[in-house]
């Protein structure tokens, strides 16, 4: 909508926050942007007053819950960078069990896919470390690689094409070489350069591909031993998707319960489950672990996404911060744009039922009806906001 894009402009916004409430989608849209929306969550445990990205980078499994919208993939997606950029000897896996799983997977089944989302995960991760002032790697560690390479060689055989034939005067001035990592959907977090010996590496990962491996639990484990050569030392396995696709309780606990029946296993490779689960999963899930796996039950981490009127303000505090250009206003909310006595903030943040997600779709709501009625003025007014209520009685969030 030209109108509204004016509308963000003439306010001093250097891009729309509010216009894509889901994270996956959302990331595609504002890039570099992403990341800087992600407020610091609280565990709830004010004895240690750990962030919840604090808590999640611990040597334990963890079971985070959250109701569609309170911020399960932002949070997941931001561990993922976080551990990306704050470089020890961790490696992130993202597993998303999404709407392309028609039935509940076997372990084998989760094997062939985990062993590929490790295989991508371990070779980006190794890109975005790789510095040409260092060593170059072994005979031996060019050699394990490779073999990981292969489970993914759909997907790099052209991101390898690219790297090697581009010139550096075209690389993106934001991300580098990065930026070619969405085209097997991931999300760039830090800049990486190209370089001669970069080059040299790839040539040589792409060179004799015949090689006899096949996605399953034996290429999890020789995906293993290759990150240990490289350095690597706890991984994170963060398990996301669940609630997808229309799941009942019984077919997500199915879907789940043969990773579980696997942890034991994959405790003692350092390797750490991160579960983000729909909040309607948590009785069943306690139950399961309590009848099945008490020791389980006892040592991992259990957490609630909830919302508080102040966590929902810092939202829209934080979004305005981002989204402000470098000359323009600073907005602390909603308020800073109505006219007086309108209570804006109060008004959304009410409507927004302690969801973020249903505060971002209101608010962007609230736009959309404010452009339709007087673009041209910056102000929201009472007018705008008693049909955005309309909207809100005659197509219900959710």
């Amino acid at each position: 909508m030209t109108n509204r894009a004016d509308y963000i402009h003439n306010i001093g916004l250097s891009c729309d926050p509010f216009a894509t409430p889901v994270a996956e989608i959302e990331l595609k849209r504002l890039k570099e942007t992403f990341y800087s929306l992600y407020i610091g969550l609280s565990t709830g445990d004010t004895a240690q007053e750990e962030s919840y990205l604090e808590r999640l980078r611990a040597p334990q499994h963890a079971f985070v819950f959250g109701q569609p919208g309170s911020g399960k993939t932002m949070l997941r997606l931001t561990l993922d960078a976080d551990c990306r950029t704050v470089l020890d000897q961790t490696l992130t896996i993202s597993y998303v069990l999404g709407e392309d799983i028609e039935k509940p997977l076997t372990l084998e089944e989760h094997g062939q896919r985990i062993s590929k989302a490790f295989a991508i995960d371990l070779t980006l991760n190794i890109l975005e470390r790789f510095n040409p002032l260092n060593p170059f790697p072994s005979e031996a560690k060019i050699r394990a690689l490779k073999r990981q390479v292969h489970l993914a060689h759909r997907e790099f055989t052209r991101i390898f094409s690219i790297i090697l034939e581009q010139p550096d005067e075209q690389l993106d001035p934001i991300w580098g070489l990065s930026k070619l990592w969405s085209q097997i959907g991931k999300a760039p977090v830090k800049y990486v350069s190209n370089s001669q010996s970069l080059k040299t590496l790839l040539n040589q990962l792409r060179s004799n591909p015949r090689i006899d491996i096949s996605p399953g639990w034996e290429a999890f484990g020789d995906g293993l031993r290759t990150a240990r050569e490289w350095g690597l030392t706890k991984f994170l396995l963060l398990i996301d998707g669940v609630d997808t696709k229309q799941r009942s309780t019984e077919q997500m606990m199915t879907l789940i319960s043969p990773l579980l029946h696997k942890r034991i296993e994959m405790e003692s490779e350092g390797i750490y489950f991160k579960f983000f689960l729909p909040k309607e999963l948590e009785t069943s899930l306690q139950q399961y672990l309590q009848s099945t796996d008490k020791s389980l039950h006892s040592v991992a981490f259990f957490s609630i996404i909830g919302w508080d009127e102040a966590g929902l303000k810092n939202l829209l505090k934080q979004r305005f911060r981002v989204a402000a250009s470098r000359s323009g206003p600073r907005y602390m909310g909603l308020n800073d744009l109505a006219v007086s006595k309108l209570n804006l903030d109060e008004k959304v943040i009410h409507a927004a039922q302690g969801s973020p997600r249903r505060l971002l779709q209101i608010v962007d709501m609230l736009i959309d009806e404010h452009v339709k009625r007087a673009p041209e003025s910056a102000k929201f007014d009472l007018q705008d906001w008693e049909n955005c209520e309309k909207r809100l009685v005659a197509n219900p969030l959710f």
